[in-house]
C-alpha cells in the first residue's frame, strides 16, 4: 500500500507542477479530487487511520493556508491546499519534511532570480515535487 501512496502523491504533484509552471495557478478541483482519493486510501479497511492521524496529516497544509491569508496571497492558498492533500497521501511528518525541503529549494531559486533581476511569480508546486523526490531518494 505504501507504494500506491507514493505513486499517487508523485502523480498528483507532477500534474499540478505542469499546470503551476504554465498557468501560475493550480486547479482547486484537481487538488480536492486527489485529496479525496488520498482520504479514501487512508480509510480503506486494513489501512484505517484514526481521525486524529488524519487531522494531523492536514496540519502542514493548514499552516500554509493560514500563511497565505496573513500574507494576502503572497503564498497561494492553493499551495497550502496541495500540501494538505500531500499530507493525506503521505502523512503529516513526511508532508512537513517535503514542505521544508521545498521552501529551501524555492529560497535558493528566488535568490538566483533576485540576482538576475527577474520579478515574475515563482510556482511553488514544482519545488514540492522536487522536495518529495529528495526525500524519497535521500531520506
Amino acid at each position: 500500500m505504501r507504494y500506491i501512496t507514493y505513486c499517487g502523491a508523485l502523480l498528483f504533484l507532477a500534474l499540478l507542477s505542469a499546470q503551476d509552471i504554465k498557468e501560475k495557478q493550480i486547479s482547486v478541483k484537481k487538488v480536492i479530487g486527489f485529496g479525496a482519493l488520498a482520504l479514501i486510501c487512508r480509510i480503506m479497511p486494513g489501512n484505517g487511520q484514526a481521525a486524529a492521524g488524519i487531522i494531523g496529516s492536514l496540519l502542514p497544509g493548514l499552516f500554509l493556508v493560514l500563511l497565505a491569508v496573513v500574507s494576502k496571497e503572497k503564498i497561494g492558498a492553493g499551495d497550502g491546499m496541495a500540501v494538505m492533500a500531500l499530507g493525506l497521501w503521505l502523512g503529516g511528518w513526511q508532508a512537513l519534511w517535503i514542505l521544508g525541503i521545498a521552501i529551501m529549494l524555492a529560497g535558493i531559486f528566488a535568490a538566483v532570480c533576485l540576482v538576475k533581476k527577474r520579478k515574475e511569480p515563482i510556482p511553488f508546486i514544482p519545488f514540492l515535487l522536487l522536495g518529495m523526490e529528495v526525500l524519497l531518494f535521500y531520506g
